[in-house]
């Protein structure tokens, strides 16, 4: 597939008059990132694959919609390419969106990173495009999908509760791994409206999991929020992170002790 994605990617920048003579793929998963070397280019490519089994199209716009918005803003997030049309463009089955290539280097600092994740809620604030209410229906379409069992209801009926809290723009999926050092928050793809704390929620899961003082000092150097609205979003989001587990376990089935912990742990918590 990252072949097929490849090839979108060099052919939708050659049409621009770009030329990435020396592709890599930087990561091949939901979706494919080919930085189209020597350009400061990064292309985000779709996996071609229609939804459910592959991403659907309005997950490259929204996050396109998003991030630029945020970009705008000042806020510190990995910007959509300035050589040329950003997209969505389609290609051979494939939906191309194009960003700056940011050069990896250091480790994320975790105070940086709460202080950026707190300044693009700032900016989101007015944000008016259309959003999705957190993730309660893909929540829906990930578990119709699944075989009936115990699990798959209970993740249901916990992804699917409404928490307290004003709703504005979020990241809608603001764990460290989607920051890079700068910092420079990126993967805006589940944007979606929702409390500030979801994204806390997102930021803090792996250490109420296990010990993980990034996020801890993360949360501390985002500053005032309300503890009882996190504490609501914590299990609506760990539902969703875990449903989707249950979905890759064919193909990823290193998964499954994970998923195993982690129903455990969430069952010990939140009943």
């Amino acid at each position: 597939m990252s072949e097929s994605a490849v090839q979108a990617a060099v052919a939708v920048a050659a049409e621009h008059g770009l030329r990435g003579d020396d592709p890599v793929v930087l990561r091949d998963a939901w979706h494919v990132l080919v930085h189209l070397r020597p350009l400061p280019l990064v292309a985000r490519v779709s996996c071609g694959l229609p939804y459910p089994d592959g991403p659907p199209e309005d997950d490259v716009i929204r996050e396109l919609a998003v991030a630029s918005h945020a970009a705008r803003a000042g806020a510190p997030v990995v910007p959509p390419s300035d050589l040329l049309d950003p997209g969505p463009h389609r290609h051979g089955g494939h939906v191309v969106a194009f960003w700056q290539y940011v050069h990896p280097r250091r480790e994320v600092e975790p105070v940086a990173a709460g202080e950026g994740l707190r300044a693009i809620h700032e900016a989101l604030a007015d944000y008016a495009g259309e959003l999705p209410s957190l993730h309660t229906d893909d929540l829906i379409a990930i578990t119709d999908r699944l075989e009936p069992s115990d699990d798959v209801e209970y993740l249901r009926e916990l992804g699917s509760r409404q928490p307290a809290g004003a709703a504005q723009a979020i990241h809608g999926d603001a764990h460290l791994a989607n920051c890079l050092p700068g910092p420079l928050w990126h993967d805006f793809e589940t944007a979606c409206r929702g409390p500030r704390e979801f994204d806390l929620a997102a930021l803090t899961l792996s250490d109420q999991v296990r010990s993980d003082d990034a996020s801890r000092i993360a949360l501390e150097a985002y500053g005032d929020h309300d503890a009882d609205v996190l504490e609501e979003c914590l299990p609506i989001y760990a539902a969703w992170i875990y449903a989707s587990f249950m979905v890759a376990l064919p193909r990823r089935p290193e998964l499954g002790p994970v998923l195993a912990e982690r129903l455990g742990w969430l069952r010990e918590n939140y009943g």
